[in-house]
């Protein structure tokens, strides 16, 4: 940034706030094209900074990526330790617990996009206040950003503004990036998870017996209910409450249904 300003014939970067802007916007690859070296010196200086900078920018916003991913980390396990001391308080009302909130938390792709538009709209209130420009472009200038597409149709213009990019750019790409890497795994994840559950149940000959009661063997509906036990999918009580109301519905008693059952006869 320093050399930037001492390089004679630079006018764009005379000031301080303008060379970090500059600089802030090449090494994260957004480059809207609003500033650009005029003199040889400052084109050879540029191409050196573009090959180190982007890469210097690269472990910073992985770096930002990590302290998101660890700062979630540390939300998830203080809630797993108090739910681990709660447990041998009441291990039931436990589980009911345990069950609520991993159903009120938010799945990976939910995060992502509501880390998505949390930046976005920053941006996009912040650059509206700045650079007295309309929401929508705001939002349309933080999309562009956090991207790194950097069209260059709309910049800011104001020293505060470029102050505010100059930060900004790197918080924002490395949000970006980290949201996307939820999205992207979160359906291997799942998917991962439902092998892992599925290889982990073992079949043995007690098994069988429970399972089959006085049939002697298990049928595909036997399977079924025990793969939806064992991947958590249902509880016993799902289970039991089909049962009565197929008992309800079956009138002569045949374990069937049929059009009789349903007449009544």
């Amino acid at each position: 940034m320093c050399i930037l300003q001492k390089i004679p014939g630079e006018r764009d970067f005379a000031k301080p706030a303008d060379a970090a802007y500059f600089v802030a916007i090449s090494a994260t690859t957004v480059g809207y094209g609003d500033m650009s070296p005029k003199t040889d010196e400052g084109k050879v200086f540029v191409m050196v900074l573009l090959v180190t900078g982007v890469a210097i920018a690269g472990v910073a916003m992985t770096k930002v990526t990590d302290w998101i991913l660890k700062a979630q980390e540390r939300a998830m396990n203080a809630v797993m330790e108090r739910s681990k001391a709660r447990m041998a308080v009441d291990m039931a009302k436990l589980r009911a617990q345990e069950r609520t909130f991993r159903a009120k938390q938010l799945s990976p792709l939910a995060r992502a996009l509501v880390a998505i538009a949390v930046v976005v709209i920053l941006g996009a209130v912040v650059m509206h206040r700045l650079e007295n420009i309309s929401f929508l472009d705001g939002c349309y200038w933080s999309i562009v950003t956090s991207t790194t597409v950097g069209y260059g149709d709309v910049t800011p213009k104001t020293q505060s503004g470029r102050i505010f990019a100059s930060f900004y750019c790197f918080i924002t790409v490395g949000v970006m990036a980290w949201a996307i890497g939820q999205i992207a795994s979160s359906s291997v994840e799942s998917q991962v998870e439902k092998h892992a559950q599925l290889k982990a149940f073992k079949l043995t000959p007690e098994w069988l017996a429970a399972q089959g009661g006085d049939k002697g063997y298990v049928d595909e509906f036997d399977f079924a209910k025990a793969m939806l036990l064992a991947m958590g999918k249902c509880e016993q009580s799902d289970f039991d409450t089909v049962a009565a109301r197929f008992n309800e519905l079956d009138v002569n008693g045949d374990r069937t249904l049929d059009a009789k059952d349903l007449l009544g006869a």
